[in-house]
């Protein structure tokens, strides 16, 4: 991968910061112009022009709210947020440098000033902790278009080593929200402003911080925002990994995800040391002084060194290297209490991550979990720095914690295979909901008065909600399901004239193609006589309805816009029984721009699963 700066460590805090622009966080112009600005291997330049380059972010987004810009006023505020808490981060070889907590603060006064103009809402929390501090939270609430159907589920995001919560919208909220997950974050003891304010150190033994956390999410929150505390779940990243699996001991925690981080501190530290330095020290032959001089001596020609001992002593509240040696060996795992842990866990790693390799943590953490069975535990491991970056990781993460926390959506009743139960299982799937196949017998269970009390016309597919709602209409169950998660917006048009086409294909289909191909199919399988007259038109009204799709399709790739919607869904599933037994090779070859779009659709990564492999005759039946 190409490097903005020639030492692994100013180009890494470089990438951590041009990371974050998916989600605001910052603009790849502006990073590569103030990189322009800093010297390699020099913190003070690195502080002013990251410094210099967040006021003009912060008067940019002033002038955008002068004018009634909010979106551009979010964005400006968001970025400055994070230009300001990167100046000061390679300050921390001199804690007691002012420019610490005066960037700090403007940082997060910036990000409160930019989320108040975001999508969704925000609440700032004060949480109990102890000797009558607190520790700063906020509550992030997914917009109304956004949220799931009843509860909505919450995240309970911890930091890590150098982490503040404002950096942690970017790795958790900004993925969330859209997904429909309320998001809480904090910073605790060592963290934020919890270290830089009131002098609040790291400590080990996270559960005793997230406890009180929980406390105050489940007693406070929950009740007031209408929060899911059976849906709830612990995030963390690098130490903020360690952490978040110290909290999930806590039973409260219903799932939890811990990405790249450490089995044992003190061991990957120890791993980066000369075998004969690190043993001596360890076993009293070497003296806490002489380890302290050879450290700030080799800290005094390498500033990642410098930077590492120089934010280890602040974080831990220590005085001397060797004083960090040994509050990092408080910070392990490996004594057995992964054994805890009872609920689902996501253990990612990154092939070529800066600290934590997946072979010393990420797979020891996971082969751990012992109280875990092979569904209840899952390990993904990013491959270079696509695979691992952040909107893939989050992507991965929410997905994979979606399948882990959500109760079932509802169940469906239907026979099996049937076009029109197809097109609502695939929203289903795009939006993560869970939807259980009901035990169904066709034509015994649907004329049962249980099931005629729910859907008097006995009509399948029928849908039941986990929450008692009840339809009968495929239609109107796949626009529900394709409303109710993260995809609405694709599945059914982020604009009125957008929805307007997909509802006209919607109409298309159900019209012009689903009752031909019926006409066309019951006879084959069995169901119903042949009739020539039948099979003559209905053969005829297929054929023009291709024909209009063929013509429609060439030059596109879907029915409508540059995405899959709910229009392609159903089109597919009406289609289904055609390719099966209507539409051979020979029709195939008619209708090419038909085919590509069919097999695209149904071979679409995360819903191919519900159509299965393409079923497509050779030959129709011809009635004898």
């Amino acid at each position: 991968m190409h490097q903005i700066f020639p030492s692994t460590f100013f180009n890494f805090e470089f990438l951590r910061l041009l990371g974050t622009a998916p989600y605001l966080g910052a603009e790849t112009g502006e990073c590569l112009a103030t990189a322009a600005r800093i010297k390699d291997g020099d913190p003070e330049s690195w502080y002013h022009a990251w410094y210099e380059q967040a006021q003009k972010a912060l008067a940019l987004a002033d002038e955008a709210k002068a004018v009634g810009d909010g979106p551009g006023a979010a964005w400006g505020y968001i970025r400055a947020s994070n230009y300001f808490r990167a100046s000061e981060f390679l300050l921390h070889c001199t804690p007691e440098d002012p420019r610490i907590l005066s960037s700090a603060v403007v940082s997060a006064d910036a990000f409160d000033k930019g989320w108040i103009l975001l999508d969704g809402s925000v609440r700032k929390v004060d949480i109990p902790y102890e000797g009558g501090k607190t520790l700063p939270g906020r509550l992030y609430l997914p917009a109304l278009h956004h949220q799931l159907s009843g509860k909505i589920p919450v995240v309970i995001q911890t930091g890590g080593f150098d982490s503040t919560q404002e950096e942690l919208y970017y790795y958790g909220a900004a993925g969330a929200l859209p997904r429909g997950y309320a998001v809480f974050s904090f910073d605790g003891p060592g963290q934020g402003l919890s270290l830089r304010k009131d002098k609040l150190y790291l400590r080990p033994d996270w559960e005793h911080v997230t406890s009180k956390v929980l406390d105050h999410v489940i007693g406070e929150l929950a009740p007031a925002h209408n929060l899911d505390v059976d849906r709830l779940a612990m995030f963390g990243a690098s130490l903020g990994g360690y952490l978040s699996l110290r909290a999930a001991a806590d039973p409260r925690v219903k799932a939890v995800v811990s990405c790249d981080g450490p089995l044992d501190l003190f061991d990957i530290t120890r791993s980066r040391m000369p075998p004969w330095f690190i043993n001596g020290w360890l076993s009293g032959w070497l003296s806490d002084g002489f380890f302290n001089w050879v450290i700030d001596r080799l800290a005094s020609v390498n500033f990642q060194l410098a930077w590492e001992f120089g934010h280890s002593k602040w974080v831990y509240g220590v005085k001397t290297p060797a004083d960090v040696m040994r509050t990092m060996q408080k910070f392990s795992l490996k004594d057995g209490y992964l054994s805890k842990i009872k609920c689902p866990t996501l253990i990612t790693g990154a092939a070529d991550s800066f600290y934590f390799t997946p072979q010393q943590n990420a797979h020891p953490i996971f082969d751990s979990l012992s109280a875990l069975g092979p569904a209840e535990k899952h390990l993904w491991i990013g491959k270079g720095g696509v695979e691992g970056g952040v909107v893939v990781c989050c992507k991965n993460s929410l997905d994979i914690l979606t399948n882990i926390t959500m109760a079932p959506f509802g169940k469906l009743y239907s026979f099996m295979p049937n076009g029109r139960a197809f097109k609502i299982l695939a929203a289903a799937k795009l939006n993560g909901l869970e939807i259980e196949i009901a035990p169904y017998q066709h034509m015994v269970d649907n004329k049962t008065p249980e099931f005629l009390a729910k859907f008097p016309a006995g009509k399948v597919p029928a849908f039941e909600g986990a929450d008692g709602l009840l339809l009968p209409e495929s239609d109107a169950i796949a626009q529900y399901l394709a409303q109710s998660g993260p995809y609405s917006g694709q599945l059914l048009g982020h604009d009125g004239a957008t929805s307007a086409k997909i509802r006209q294909w919607i109409s298309f289909f159900d019209g012009e193609v689903y009752p031909h191909m019926l006409d066309l199919v019951v006879w084959r399988v069995g169901i119903a006589p042949f009739d020539q007259s039948t099979e003559t038109k209905a053969l005829a009204r297929l054929e023009f309805a291709l024909d209009v799709l063929e013509k429609h399709l060439d030059g596109r790739k879907w029915l409508v816009g540059d995405e899959l919607t709910l229009a392609d869904l159903t089109g597919a599933s009406s289609l289904l029984w055609a390719f099966i037994h209507i539409i051979d090779a020979s029709e195939r070859k008619r209708f090419p721009n038909v085919v590509a779009w069919y097999l695209r659709t149904i071979e679409t990564e995360e819903i191919k699963e519900v159509f299965g492999p393409p079923n497509l005759i050779d030959v129709k039946r011809v009635h004898e």
